[in-house]
């Protein structure tokens, strides 16, 4: 047991706190116009934040990778975020502007748009750093002008239940779960499936009703599946 403590302690100096001095209105968006943004807002103290682009595509046998969009490169980006540096203090709210570059693609796109922080007081005193501030990364889900093609399928598996998403576009799922008849209360949650990809999760006994929806600016529901 004096071994346990002395390394519970060791390991509390040894790591530093992890804290939030800011926080965004959203870790998800839907991209379905030109012009859209984020709010965020400082929570403590002065927080410098800078933006990085990363686009996520998924290979032919599933597998996502998620690739840095390069500066040298801009002119190819699917949108610009503005401004892409940020001084926050405390109380501060600041839109996050994220404009489309150039005309709407035919292919679906995700984007991952990360706020990444350096705290004032590390910048100000280094070597000091007893806390580190955590940035955020917010999913930017952008529908392309392609028609639908494909499907999108769903089956139990186990304790699960797996959406298999063969289509071309990005769906979002809304699942609604009722545990027997005459149940007073079902629980309803929404899913984001990637073309090509399978999702799964979890279940327990009781009927599932999967509503499909496109995610462009009609959000069409495309199916119903029972299980």
């Amino acid at each position: 047991m004096i071994h346990l403590k002395r390394f519970v302690i060791l390991f509390v100096i040894i790591f530093p706190a992890f804290t939030r001095a800011f926080q965004v209105d959203t870790l998800s968006r839907i991209m379905t116009t030109d012009h859209d943004y984020l709010l965020l807002t400082g929570d403590s103290g002065r927080e410098y934040l800078y933006t990085e682009l990363s686009r996520v595509q998924v290979d032919s046998e599933g597998n996502i990778h998620e690739t840095p969009l390069t500066p040298e490169h801009i002119q190819d980006w699917p949108v610009i975020v503005e401004p892409g540096e940020i001084v926050l203090d405390q109380g501060d709210e600041v839109r996050v502007r994220i404009n489309r570059n150039g005309p709407q693609r035919q292919d679906d796109i995700v984007l991952g748009l990360s706020f990444i922080p350096e705290s004032a007081a590390i910048k100000e005193k280094r070597g000091s750093g007893l806390q580190i501030a955590v940035g955020y990364k917010v999913w930017l889900f952008i529908p392309g002008t392609a028609p639908l093609r494909g499907n999108v399928t769903a089956s139990r598996q186990g304790g699960k239940i797996v959406v298999n998403n063969t289509s071309n576009k990005i769906l979002r799922v809304a699942v609604s779960h009722c545990s027997g008849p005459g149940a007073g209360k079902c629980d309803d949650n929404s899913i984001i499936s990637l073309p090509g990809t399978r999702k799964a999760f979890d279940v327990t006994k009781g009927k599932y009703v999967l509503n499909v929806y496109g995610t462009d600016r009609m959000q069409k529901k495309i199916k119903v599946i029972t299980l």
